[in-house]
Formats: C-alpha cells, sequence, structure tokens
C-alpha cells in the first residue's frame, strides 16, 4: 500500500477524497456510509475550494486521484505534558500506580538542565507535527512564577520557534493549595499577560473555599481553566462535583476543562448521573486520557489491574458533555510508551469505551471537539475557503484506520506535504 504524490507547489484538485462529512464544511459531498463520503477538493493558495468545473479545466491544473483514500483534518491534542516527555530512561516508570510515577518523577529532576527541557520539547513537537499533531496544549509545572520556572524557560522559546508551525497553548499546572500563597494573584496576572490558561490538581485535598478561590483568580485575570480532576477510582471523590457547582453559582464565564475525571466512573450511578448533569450545565469539557489512565489506575505489583480507569464517556457525550480524547504523558514515568499519535489515541478511547459503533462521531473528539475548547473553531475540519490542513491516510474505511500503527500517512499544511510527511520514522535526537 502506498500514497499517491502530492505537488509541493501550486494549486491542484483532489478527486475522490474519502471525509467524515460530520468535520467538512461548505464542502461538496457524495452520500455518506458510516459518516464518510467522496469529495473532489480543489487546493489553492494554502486552502481548500470547491471545485468549479468551468474554471478548473486548465490543462496545467495536477489533478491526484485519492482513490477513495481517507482524507481527515488535521488533529488537536490538548492534554499534554511535553516538559516529562522523553525522561523515562532516567526515571523509570511506576509499576505502583499514579503516586508512585509523581514520586519517580521527582526524583529525577537532578540531571535535568534548559537545554534537555529545550531538546524534549523540540522533539515532542517535531513528533506531533509529523503524525498530523496541528494544535497542541501542554501543562507544564509550576510552583512559582512562570518568569522563574525552567518548564516555561524552555517553553517560552521553543513557542516562539513553531508558531507558524503548530497552534501551541501553556497551562500552569499547580498544586491547588498554593492559590492561598500571598503572591498567586501576580502569577495569575502573568499568565493573563502571556496568553497562557490556568490548572491545578483538584483532588482528595480540595475544599469549596480552595475552589472558589481558584474561580475568583481567574475571573478577576481573564483566565481559562483547565484542570487535572479526580485521577483516582474513589467513587467518594467530589472535585468535578464542586468545580460545577462553584461554576454555576459564580457564573463562570471562562473556558473549563476536566482533564482525567476517573473517579466519575466508580460512583453509584445515581449519583454519576447528578454529577454529569451538573457538568453539563456548568459548560465543563472533558477530556479523557485512555493511555495514561488505562497504564496507571488499579496499578499494583503482582496482580492485573481489573478496572479501565477511563471516565465515563459515552454517558458524558449523551449528556450533551464535549469529550475528548489526548496522549497526556509520552515515555515518562507515568507512561512509558507513546508517540503523539492522535490516531493511537482515538483507537484506545474507543476500544476502552467501547464506542466502536460511532467512529466518525468519535473522531471529532481528537479533532473539532478539542479545537472548541481551546478556542479555534475552525481547526479539526475541512472548510472551503480554510486553510488546507489535513492528514491522507493510506485506509479506505474505519477498519483501515483503526487496525494499525503502520499506516502510511501524509501531512498537508497549508496544502503542502510536509517535509517528513510521507515518513513515519520519528526524528532521531541525542536525549532520551
Amino acid at each position: 500500500m502506498s500514497l499517491p504524490a502530492i505537488p509541493t507547489r501550486g494549486a491542484y484538485l483532489m478527486r475522490n477524497a474519502l471525509v467524515p462529512v460530520g468535520l467538512c464544511r461548505g464542502l461538496e459531498v457524495s452520500a455518506a456510509t458510516q459518516g464518510l463520503a467522496r469529495a473532489d477538493i480543489l487546493v489553492r493558495d494554502g486552502r481548500f475550494h470547491c471545485p468549479d468545473p468551468q474554471a478548473d479545466r486548465a490543462p496545467a491544473l495536477t489533478v491526484v486521484d485519492l482513490d477513495g483514500r481517507l482524507l481527515l483534518p488535521r488533529f488537536v491534542d490538548m492534554h499534554t505534558h511535553i516538559d516529562k516527555a522523553y525522561t523515562v530512561s532516567r526515571t523509570g516508570f511506576s509499576s505502583d500506580g499514579l503516586s508512585s510515577a509523581v514520586a519517580l518523577w521527582a526524583a529525577g529532576q537532578e540531571g535535568r538542565t534548559l537545554d534537555d527541557d529545550i531538546a524534549r520539547m523540540e522533539r515532542s513537537l517535531a513528533t506531533a507535527e509529523a503524525q498530523g499533531t496541528r494544535a497542541l496544549r501542554t501543562h507544564l509545572d509550576t510552583r512559582g512564577a512562570p518568569a522563574d520556572t525552567p518548564s516555561w524557560q524552555a517553553y517560552a522559546e521553543v513557542a516562539g520557534r513553531w508558531r507558524h508551525r503548530l497552534h501551541l497553548q501553556a497551562v500552569a499546572l499547580t498544586a491547588l493549595f498554593r492559590v492561598e500563597e500571598p503572591d498567586f494573584a501576580a502569577r495569575c496576572a502573568a499568565l493573563a499577560e502571556m496568553g497562557a490558561t490556568l490548572g491545578a490538581f483538584v483532588e482528595a485535598d480540595a475544599t469549596p473555599a480552595l475552589i472558589d478561590r481558584l474561580f475568583g483568580l481567574a475571573t478577576d485575570h481573564g483566565l481559562d481553566l483547565d484542570l487535572h480532576v479526580d485521577e483516582t477510582l474513589d467513587p467518594e471523590a467530589r472535585g468535578l462535583e464542586l468545580l460545577a457547582e462553584t461554576a454555576i453559582r459564580r457564573g463562570f464565564s471562562g473556558r473549563m476543562v476536566a482533564g482525567h475525571c476517573c473517579a466519575l466512573a466508580q460512583m453509584p450511578q445515581a449519583r454519576r448521573d447528578a454529577v454529569i448533569a451538573r457538568v453539563a450545565e456548568a459548560g465543563i469539557e472533558v477530556v479523557s486520557l485512555p493511555a495514561t489512565n488505562g497504564f496507571l489506575q488499579d496499578r499494583a505489583p503482582g496482580r492485573t489491574g481489573l478496572l479501565r480507569g477511563l471516565a465515563p464517556v459515552q454517558e458524558l457525550a449523551a449528556a450533551g458533555v464535549p469529550v475528548a480524547f489526548a496522549s497526556d504523558n509520552v515515555r515518562d514515568a507515568f507512561y512509558p510508551f507513546g508517540a503523539y499519535d492522535m490516531i493511537e489515541a482515538l483507537r484506545l478511547g474507543i476500544f476502552m469505551g467501547q464506542l466502536e459503533a460511532e467512529p466518525a462521531h468519535w473522531l471529532a473528539a481528537v479533532t473539532a471537539t478539542p479545537a472548541r475548547a481551546m478556542g479555534l473553531p475552525d481547526t479539526g475540519r475541512l472548510v472551503a475557503g480554510g486553510p488546507a490542513e489535513a492528514v491522507l491516510f493510506d485506509a479506505r474505511d474505519w477498519a483501515d484506520l483503526l487496525s494499525g500503527t503502520a499506516l502510511p500517512r501524509l501531512v498537508l499544511h497549508d496544502g503542502a506535504p510536509l517535509a517528513a510527511g510521507a515518513s513515519r520514522t520519528e526524528p532521531q535526537w541525542e536525549t532520551a
């Protein structure tokens, strides 16, 4: 199997592209089967257009017959940790759940340098781009002011180099108790000036007062929230419930994302349904992390974990809560595998969530849904008149797409193939 050659410059016409109709806007498509339909798409000046039968007959126009191959919008990976990525060789990885991973990461800081952080972040972004990601949000460990934090110093340098290639966003990830520290408001002001997002761990120590303080600071400084919530299998966890109640009471107008939400799946059904209803009312968006949560939750040496650790994504979606999937950790103490491949994140989400009946619906969980949560409404779609950002797969149906990791793909940026797009080989780097 192979992919047809795509011109590196000039206008061209793609015929017989197989596209997800739910993620198309303004394109002319045929009748759909399983959410997929054929379309002819003109690429000109880095944008997608509907072909004009009269104007687009010029002999010089290159025609590329995709012969029913899948053309998907580029992906949106809205929950990553590029400051931790590619450190598993020095930290080891957890054999005993989340707390063990946290301890391993904390103990492995001795060899960290600014140059090391920059190199690993560069590797992360290059790998994500080669897989087809267009927008990426990373959480960065933040104990003090961003300007004094190594992760933020490295990110500032890397983001400057990548701003024309990826839509990048950063979240200041901190312990919730820090909202009471005297200089935390100043840190929030700095985040707002940087265009960053406020994050926190909302865990067992979360109290109504701390959550209220968090929302107050976010409101005062015009910050969106992206939080790690209830990353546990404790059915008594109340973090997500407190967030929803506080957001509703305050009328919070910023964007809110809750990551993980593992405990929600372990609650009695009546309570789970009630919490989900409040989450929907509050306008909270949920990002589920199947790789890391599947690896860490219900984990202990010498026995098989029996619980999946996945948020109840079907129930959340049925209640109108936007649900995304994301990579989360890549080759670190929390998850020793991964390559920023959003098709792998989608595959794991569909497998663990038993979502195989609606792959077309769940494709939005790695494209348009997280794009909206990041304030990028035209990213993650194929739009007539919009940027020609897409990924071409040597696949002709959902089974082809979701059945193998060696599937050839070609990433289009402004309509032209990325230099490394034809190769799935990860860039080689010196750091581990």
